[in-house]
């Protein structure tokens, strides 16, 4: 069988994303098990009746694999993941252990990862992201005694990891440094890293150090927000990413240099595997660079040996190595992009340069003269830029169903941008590594400054062409409606066709062409009739306190951002599913309960109008000093309408230290009334509506009529009140239950 591993390591691949993304869901389950039991006969029958036992043993292993994988997942998820949550999650532990990563500070906070070795007295192997919005006395690799309560972590990039469990720096968070150190080889891996990243801030201006560390070593978090909103909105983000790309690059690089010294094959394998995983160490052990460097490693080893080993082998290969004993690592869908790119441009690459260069007719053989030298090195310009084409189309295509369901947009201008980019950004990391590096050491640092120099100047031009793209109109287009999965799938359709159209394939290619197209204009165009009047205001299960949003097609307010913070993230996830700015934020007072996920909407989001209510003058001036963002603030008795979308509108009144919010769609009408609000200073015009939000009993409740009532809040809040409640309507509808959307325009 001559790809064992590329059909196994694509097989766990698609049964664990299938497993994990599906949230285990029984059908799944029920459709894969079909799926093995299936091939496993088919395999069998075909060995047996000798037709064609070469497919009939894939089918097998194939089989093999899927159960494999299910059983794999099931049983980490049981014994490792749930063992850790059910033990530990939403409760106060005492535990001891190291930090085991970098501290990742930014202007307000800190956040790190500790792993445990004992956790209420007894031995215990689990990580713990904690986030501290105050410095913290202690040091990567330092061991430590910490006292906390834990939350399930619902972050896939760091579940991925292993990291199941975080906490904040409240609810009685305490820690202690020991002052004991761990050595590792990972250890010496950040060291060198801070060190790096220390050379960069020092030898550049702010602007473009953050910039080169993100792009070196994969740190985002001291990108302005800006910054990343520019490179998320053209879909670059993979270019501060830290992947494949980069690890070729740099290991390129260095070969380069190592082929001139010497030609010893196993000496330049030995020097190849060091860079690999020296630079795997230096950043992480992200996953899309442990795949590229188990795939490069194998290459290196193959071609000591003076043998050519298979791409999609390789790329199968690094699967099973990521998967086997973690296949919570599909929860990165990072990897899953870096996989799904690599094997585009493995299987896809080659056939479209060939088709672009067939098309031109080109050939280039060198003729004499200057003319024809001329001739000679611009036609072989011409074939790399169509390389380079054919890789970043290749590579999108395959990208695409990807990033159409995980991040629900798509950026039709990421080919232009990236190929513009991609020059100056293999010089920058280059550039950037040698700076690092030569300011670190003795005697020759000042060698590092021209690179220095060079490396400043790729960052200005990359941060120019993102931003000057990301200003375009169509430069992102959504992708969460479902004629695009529609679209998605008839496309995928056609191109498996492809394959079986051996006669005329010109002609199935116009026409498959033609009909993708068709599905998209019309699918889009449908959507936009279907949607054009669409407005609901969606309450979160926050626990204690309201985070609500008044979703529209094209636009997205909040009007309460409070609630556990430990809520964050499932939130700030939700929302930018669909949107990456936020219309209005409307803050009806500085509690906890309607504000605390501010600080996390203003990293998140481009925030146009953000409002709040506080009648104390003095917390208003500091409120205004806070990040830099564009807020009004103000106190007393007034009244004011915002228009949320061209049918829904929001009608604040304020009276007495209370803000209430009157919202009104075509159909239906919702009130949203603070805790301590008293009904009888609302004009009695706002007293009926359709729906009444609420996270506390107001006071003269008794004067308000309406169909049903929203708690916001947690069960035992609502038991706590419930009798109260129901005298105010005897529909009560909770988010202890789960996040409830109510439609303001029918429909």
């Amino acid at each position: 069988m001559k790809r064992l591993f590329g059909l196994i390591g694509f097989t766990f691949l698609f049964v664990l994303s299938a497993v994990f993304y599906s949230d285990f869901n029984e059908i799944v389950f029920a459709i894969i098990g079909s799926l093995g039991v299936l091939s496993v006969a088919v395999g069998i029958f075909l060995i047996i009746s000798k037709k064609n036992k070469s497919f009939g043993k894939s089918l097998c292993v194939f089989a093999f694999a899927v159960i494999y994988s299910a059983g794999n997942i099931i049983g980490y998820s049981e014994y490792i993941n749930n063992t850790v949550i059910n033990n530990y999650s939403d409760k106060e532990i005492t535990a001891s252990g190291y930090i085991c990563d970098e501290i990742i500070t930014t202007d307000s906070s800190c956040s790190f990862v500790i792993k445990t070795d004992k956790i209420n007295g007894q031995p215990s192997d689990a990580k713990i992201q904690i986030i501290s919005y105050t410095n913290v006395d202690a040091e990567p690799f330092e061991k430590v005694n910490f006292t906390a309560h834990t939350y399930k972590n619902n972050v896939n990039s760091q579940i991925s990891h292993g990291i199941f469990l975080k906490a904040y720096s409240y609810d009685g968070f305490k820690i202690d440094a020991t002052g004991e150190k761990v050595t590792t080889f990972y250890s010496l891996a950040v060291s060198i890293r801070r060190a790096m990243k220390n050379s960069l801030d020092m030898l550049l201006p702010e602007d473009y150090s953050t910039l080169c560390r993100a792009v070196l070593l994969g740190e985002k978090t001291a990108l302005d927000s800006s910054v990343k909103d520019d490179f998320s909105l053209t879909g670059t983000s993979f270019l501060i990413v830290v992947s494949g790309m980069h690890l070729v690059i740099i290991a390129s690089f260095v070969l380069f240099f190592i082929r001139k010294i010497t030609r010893n094959r196993f000496i330049i394998t030995g020097f190849t595997t060091f860079t690999v995983i020296a630079f795997m160490a230096v950043t992480g052990f992200a996953h899309s660079v442990v795949r590229a460097g188990v795939m490069m490693i194998i290459v290196s080893l193959a071609s000591s040996n003076l043998r050519i080993a298979d791409s999609l082998n390789n790329l199968g290969f690094a699967a099973i190595v990521l998967t086997v004993f973690n296949p919570y690592a599909v929860a990165d869908i990072g990897m899953l992009l870096s996989f799904g790119a690599t094997a585009g441009i493995i299987l896809w690459s080659k056939p479209i340069e060939r088709s672009v260069l067939r098309f031109f007719h080109y050939k280039n053989k060198r003729k004499d003269g200057i003319a024809g030298t001329v001739v000679y090195y611009i036609k072989r310009l011409f074939k790399i830029c169509v390389n380079m084409l054919s890789v970043s189309v290749s590579a999108f295509l395959w990208i695409l169903p990807i990033t159409a369901v995980a991040f629900n947009r798509i950026s039709p201008t990421v080919i232009l941008v990236s190929l513009l980019c991609e020059p100056f950004v293999s010089t920058l990391l280059v550039c950037s590594l040698l700076s690092s590096v030569l300011f670190i050491c003795p005697f020759i640092s000042f060698l590092a400054y021209p690179f220095a120099l060079v490396s400043g100047l790729c960052s200005k031009a990359i941060l120019w062409l993102v931003s000057t793209f990301s200003q375009l109109p169509f430069s992102t287009v959504k992708t969460h409606s479902l004629y695009w999965f529609v679209w998605i799938g008839v496309s995928i359709f056609l191109a498996i066709g492809g394959w079986f159209a051996i006669n005329n394939r010109k002609f199935y290619v116009k026409i498959s062409v033609l009909l993708s197209a068709s599905v998209l204009i019309i699918g889009a165009s449908l959507n936009v009739l279907l949607t054009a009047d669409n407005g609901e205001m969606k309450i979160y299960s926050v626990g204690n306190g309201v985070f609500a949003t008044v979703n529209c097609p094209d636009s997205c307010s909040v009007i309460s951002c409070g609630g556990n913070r430990a809520s964050a993230d499932d939130v700030t996830a939700d929302i930018s599913e669909s949107y990456s700015n936020i219309e209005y934020m409307i803050i009806p007072n500085q509690n906890n309960r309607y504000s605390s996920f501010e600080r996390f909407a203003v990293t998140k989001f481009d925030l146009n109008n953000i409002l709040v209510y506080d009648s104390d003058i003095e917390k208003q001036n500091l409120l205004n000093a806070f990040d830099g963002n564009s807020r009004q603030t103000f106190g007393g008795n007034r009244r004011f309408t915002l228009n949320l979308s061209d049918t829904v509108t929001d009608e604040v009144i304020c009276e007495d230290n209370t803000m209430f919010q009157y919202i009104k769609g075509k159909s239906a009408t919702a009130l949203f009334v603070p805790s301590h609000g008293d009904v009888s200073k609302l004009p009695e015009k706002y007293r009926n509506p359709d729906y009444l939000l609420i996270d506390s009993v107001p006071e003269n409740s008794e004067l308000i009529s309406c169909k049903a009532v929203i708690f916001s809040g947690t069960e035992k809040q609502l038991q706590k009140r419930y009798d109260s409640i129901k005298e105010i309507s005897p529909t009560v509808i909770s988010t202890a239950d789960g996040s409830i959307t109510v439609n303001l325009n029918g429909g």
